[in-house]
């Protein structure tokens, strides 16, 4: 299924927020644009099954960025199996990693955010957890470097929205966001081989305000 590139987006409300500026003791008022790249992944067998995402982003007057995550999971029997006809002692748990990272990156959008090449170099960690035993471990990783292209699938999409939140004489608030994009699919290679995703290619543009 295709994901829209829509908010809320993990990384697009993280540069809402590091973007804010006080213009009093009690208004906030924040706004901006991000030029995104945005990438996904699946991974299923019989037993395993994992999701990968990538972000490249662009704020506007400001430096390049990557965000990336990759989940993988197995459900397992813990205890149990050598008894297969007894049930009772049977229990069951996930195994599995999480890994995520952050760095600096090069992005470039084509005309009519037809492509989008980005590489880059990402920080990053993993987690690693055992229902069955209860052991969670992390590890920081050495650092992976990336290349994605993308190439557009579809039309122009855009989407916008207002919202706006009041507590009369105590506190109000409105925001908006509006969003430019087309569906898209490529390849990523994370240093193992190119392997096939699917995503967006646009923008992202925002304000907010608060006061109370």
């Amino acid at each position: 299924m295709r994901k829209l590139m829509a908010i809320p987006m993990a990384g697009i409300m993280a540069l809402t927020l590091a973007a804010s500026a006080l213009a009093g003791p009690n208004v906030g008022n924040s706004s901006g644009t991000v030029t995104l790249a945005q990438a996904s992944w699946d991974t299923y067998d019989s037993d395993t099954k994992g999701y990968g995402s990538m972000v490249v982003g662009q704020e506007q007057g400001g430096d390049s960025f990557v965000e990336y995550g990759e989940s993988s999971a197995e459900w397992v029997q813990c205890t149990g199996s050598d008894t297969p006809d007894d049930p009772d002692d049977d229990t069951f748990g996930t195994v599995g990693s999480n890994v995520w990272g952050y760095g600096p990156a090069t992005l470039a959008i084509g005309k009519n955010f037809g492509t989008a090449t980005a590489s880059g170099t990402i920080e990053a960690g993993r987690e690693t957890f055992d229902e069955c035993t209860d052991e969670y471990t992390y590890e920081a990783l050495p650092a992976l470097t990336f290349s994605l292209d993308l190439s557009a699938t579809s039309g122009t999409v855009r989407e916008s929205s207002r919202g706006s939140f009041k507590l009369p004489g105590e506190y109000n608030s409105h925001s908006s966001y509006k969003s430019i994009y087309r569906f898209a699919e490529g390849t990523i290679d994370l240093g193992a081989g190119a392997q096939e995703v699917y995503g967006q290619i646009g923008t992202v543009s925002w304000k907010d305000h608060s006061n109370g």
